[in-house]
């Protein structure tokens, strides 16, 4: 199993700033930790931390907890993953996440590994966000299966995004080719390969924002796991 941490970004909307956006503090740690502790909660220890040189806390950090650090000049976050992915047998399960996220459950990875060691090629974690806007939504049917993947949309079709994901290594070859995750996922389904959507919880916050940085007192479950 390997973890991609896509950590090369340059927080625009967040400067100034005296850290990488990755490195802070939320409950007394910094927020890739958190992605970090879901992950290794999965039995992932192969950690692949994607960042750019000059970015030396974020370097320090990663060698601080034992994860691999591949440095790059990517453009894209699908460009970071697709750095973190060089090497991967295709069978190996990889698990994908945002370090600039928050969400519960610890253990939410788990059920994604579950999902993809029982036949499919790729599990999203799926949040409940009403009233969210700025991120990627999905919509389902009945069944709860996904429909379409809607980036950034002025009006949200629904009330769910995706945060995280599994997926076998195959299922991600040429994730560079698009700019965006759910582009990406899009056209994996597009394609017929069936992108499994799988519900996780009602706590997700993306802490890429001045907004969203505001709402972290709200958010109590921070400071206990």
């Amino acid at each position: 199993m390997v973890g991609v941490l896509p950590a090369a970004g340059h927080a625009v909307r967040l400067q100034p700033l005296d850290r990488s956006k990755e490195m802070i503090e939320v409950g007394g740690r910094p927020v890739i930790d958190y992605l970090v502790e879901r992950m290794r909660a999965a039995g992932c220890e192969d950690l692949r931390v994607v960042t750019r040189p000059e970015k030396e806390d974020i370097v320090a950090y990663a060698d601080g907890i034992g994860a691999s650090v591949v440095l790059a000049y990517p453009e894209t976050i699908n460009e970071s993953f697709a750095a973190g992915l060089r090497d991967a047998e295709p069978e190996t399960i990889v698990l994908l996440g945002f370090p600039d996220s928050l969400w519960q459950p610890v253990d939410g990875f788990r059920a994604l590994v579950a999902a993809v060691e029982s036949g499919r090629e790729v599990a999203l974690g799926l949040f409940e966000s009403p009233g969210l806007t700025g991120s990627d939504f999905v919509t389902l049917d009945g069944s709860g299966r996904i429909t379409g993947f809607h980036i950034k949309p002025a009006t949200p079709p629904s009330t769910w995004i995706w945060g995280c994901a599994a997926a076998r290594a195959r299922a991600l070859e040429g994730i560079e080719r698009e700019e965006w995750p759910s582009a990406f996922m899009d056209s994996l389904q597009r394609g017929g390969v069936e992108v499994a959507g799988v519900p996780l919880s009602d706590a997700y916050l993306d802490i890429g924002t001045p907004q969203s940085l505001r709402r972290l007192p709200e958010l109590a479950w921070t400071r206990r796991s």
